[in-house]
């Protein structure tokens, strides 16, 4: 996305690059974001190729990558693509449903029947689910996908002044006919995992050290 001369990128997944955008300029942090299609979720494989492609052209460019992801499904190997470049880093975690969840997601994960919302997937719904899994071209499908669930949370980043996205959730949740919980988190958890590898340097420098930050490898 941005070029602006800075020793620091942000390599995110298309699902957060707004919100890492919003966290550059709020915190005034000297970094250019740069993107990953968040439809890739729907192949993680892909995920794993694409950032490593990416890391090879911005860890030549940059003096850090920090790579907003979590393991995303990747079994690991997304950490194995990360371990090639000594100067890419990413925020512990095996998605950023457990970031937004932050000390709950232990109790969410006790039932495994939660569909999870983020203000990306409230947003892209139609590209990204009815397009994505096919449920344009075959609808009967809905109740394979979706028959099992419990219950939906979503995790609004956005404030949502005109609940536009409030109520897009809302005709989510009765389409796939299972019950809302909206959790305002804003960009807090966000913040909290990125802000301490912005301020970690990974050259022994004299900012926080690198164990200090919640991070993978």
């Amino acid at each position: 996305m941005t070029t602006t001369g800075a020793r620091t990128a942000f390599l995110a997944c298309g699902a957060l690059a707004r919100e890492t955008q919003q966290l550059i300029a709020i915190n005034g942090w000297d970094a250019d974001v740069h993107g990953v299609s968040a439809v890739h979720h729907l192949m993680p494989p892909r995920i794993v190729e694409d950032v490593d492609r990416k890391l090879g052209d911005l860890t030549q460019r940059y003096d850090k990558v920090i790579v907003v992801y979590g393991d995303c499904g990747t079994g690991g190997r997304l950490d194995d693509v990360l371990a090639k470049y000594g100067s890419a880093v990413r925020p512990a975690g095996v998605h950023c449903y457990q970031w937004f969840a932050e000390d709950d997601f232990e109790e969410i994960s006790e039932d495994i029947g939660v569909y999870f919302l983020t203000d990306w997937l409230v947003r892209a719904w139609e590209s990204a689910v009815i397009r994505g899994l096919g449920l344009d071209r075959f609808p009967w499908l809905k109740d394979t996908y979706f028959e099992h669930l419990s219950r939906i949370i979503y995790f609004r980043q956005d404030p949502d002044e005109d609940r536009a996205l409030e109520n897009k959730a809302r005709e989510i949740a009765a389409f796939v006919g299972k019950p809302l919980e909206i959790r305002d988190t804003g960009l807090s958890p966000l913040q909290s995992l990125l802000a301490p590898l912005f301020d970690t340097q990974l050259d022994g420098g004299d900012d926080v050290e690198l164990e200090d930050a919640d991070v993978r490898p």
